[in-house]
Order: C-alpha cells, then structure tokens, then sequence
C-alpha cells in the first residue's frame, strides 16, 4: 500500500508540491502572470504546509511519556492552526500582489506554456489530494486532512488561474489576469479560515461531533445494570478520542460485577472508536435498604432481585 503510514503521505505531499512550486515559479517569473506567481505562493505554502504536516505526525506518533501522560495528538491540532494562519498570510499577499498589477500592469508572455503548467498542477493535486483525504481518514489525522484541503484548493485556483491567462490570450487586457487573482486570493482566504478553526477546536478540547456521542450513548443503553448516563464528556486531540463517563448503576451490585460491566462497555466503544481512551466513574443508585436486621427487597428498578440483610 501506497500510504501505509500517516509520515509516508505527507512525505508524498513534500515532494508532488516541490515539483509544483517549482514549475509554477519558473514559468510565472519568465512570463510575468499575476496569476501564475499567485498559484506559485500558494503552492509555495502547500509545500510548507506538507513538512509541518509531517512533522507534526512525527511528534503525534511518540507514546505517552511522564511529562505527557495523554500522548502527543495535540501536535497535529497545532499544526492543522499555524497552516491555516498560514494561508490567510498568503492571501493577503495574493490581494496585495493582485492590487499592485491592477494599477502597474506588466506585459504576460509565454501564455500557451502558464496554461500548460496550471494544468499539470490542477490534475497532479487532484489526484493527491485524493490520495491524502482517503489516508486521512483510514488514519483519523487531522494533519493529512488540512493537507489534503490545502492541495483541493489548488485545483480550484489552478482552473481559476488559467482562465484569467486564456482571457487575456483572447482578449491582451490585463484585467482577466489580475481578476483570476484576486479571484485566487479570496478562495485562498476562505480556505485559510476554515482549516484555522478547524484546528483551533482541538486545542479547545471541543467535544465530538453528537453523532459520535449519541453512539456511546446508545452503547451505555444496551448495558442492562446501567440507570442512566449521567454525564458524558468528550474531546479530541489528533486522532485520539477521550470519553469520560459518570454512569449510575445499583448501589447493591458486587464490585466485581461493576468493574467487569466498565470493562466491558469501554471494549465496546473501542470497538467503534479505536484507539478511543475512556475512563468510567461509576456511581451508585439512591434507592435505600429496608431498616438494618429487617428483611426485604431491593427495590432499585437494576436489581429487583436482591434481598435483605446482605451479606
């Protein structure tokens, strides 16, 4: 398999984006498009993009340690924030760069060859992009998922590019150029805030999505000496899932039975969620005995069958 570990995708993603930027770079420096010296920084990023991505997946990797008994999941969180900063950057520097030819117009040759390189780019991307976003989700990595938005947005731009240089080979106005630029950064933009708050919930603790939670609640309910859920908590750092769960179960059941049922119910959410770290508080039933010394029956709705005085 292709992408048999998280690392070996994003190192995937460096090296289709060094060739990218470069191509990109060359070709827009020599024929002096707006819109392709764009597509060139915001390839320029994706690449910068890839390496943290694989970084952050080398240091998410290590196993708990003493200084960090919760593993290092969050590193993908941090590194799905700063890409995203990253990309609104860029696209500051698209409107500025677009802004300036708007006003100082430069003559764009090699048309015919931009057009070819952008879409090179636009089929390499897609099909990367493709192959990230399916890593992402076999691997639950937050990383590999902003990377692989990251390089979606270069197919789009990449058409958005081309169609500025087709104008202006149709056309000899400028303005179909710097238009498919600012086109570009306003896409950039979008792209830039969505993955920023996207990595902004991991580092927030933000609970999992209530699809998520309704099935360890529907788990919980399938467990008959359960009362209730009382509380349930949860949040997720990289690809690690955290549940805390206050369960209510009778007061008279033996503890051994109590341990085993936790036992349980957390190999069943495991299960659902590998990988998920889960920690059950459980907590008895108000339901009262009989006077001491007077017999009886527990009248807790779990154990209808137990009587009095235990033993």
């Amino acid at each position: 398999m292709l992408f048999s570990t998280p690392q070996r995708a994003a190192l995937i993603s460096i090296a289709s984006n060094t060739l990218l930027v470069a191509g990109k770079a060359v070709v827009g420096v020599l024929s002096g498009s707006a819109a392709l010296l764009s597509e060139a920084l915001h390839s320029g990023l994706d690449l910068l993009a890839a390496v943290m991505a694989w970084i952050s997946l080398r240091f998410s990797g290590h196993p708990p340690d003493w200084e960090h008994p919760f593993g290092h999941g969050k590193w993908e969180n941090v590194s799905a924030f700063l890409e995203g900063l990253l990309i609104i950057a860029v696209a500051v520097g698209v409107f500025y760069q677009a802004g300036r030819r708007l006003f100082e117009p430069e003559t764009i040759t090699l048309v015919p060859l931009g057009i070819a390189v952008l879409a090179v780019s636009a089929l390499a991307n897609l099909g990367v992009s493709w192959a990230l976003r399916r890593a992402a989700q076999r691997f639950d990595s937050v990383a590999l998922d902003a990377d692989a938005a990251h390089l979606s947005t270069d197919v789009y731009t990449s058409l958005g590019a081309m169609i500025g240089l087709l104008g202006y080979q149709l056309t000899g106005y400028h303005l179909f150029d710097t238009l498919a630029a600012l086109g570009v950064g306003v896409i950039i933009l979008w792209i830039g805030v969505r993955v920023t708050h996207g990595g902004i919930h991991g580092l927030l603790d933000t609970r999992l999505p209530e699809k998520e939670e309704q099935v360890v609640r529907e788990l919980v309910a399938g467990v008959s000496p359960v009362l209730e859920l009382r509380e349930l908590k949860s949040r997720k750092a990289g690809p690690v899932r955290y549940l805390n769960l206050t369960l209510v179960v009778c007061r008279w059941e033996n503890l051994a039975e109590i341990h085993r049922l936790c036992d349980d119910l957390e190999k069943q959410i495991q299960s659902r969620f590998p990988g998920a770290l889960v920690f059950i508080h459980p907590e008895p039933c108000l339901i009262q005995p009989p006077p001491s010394g007077e017999a009886g029956e527990c009248t807790c709705p779990l154990r209808l069958n137990i009587s009095y005085p235990l033993k």
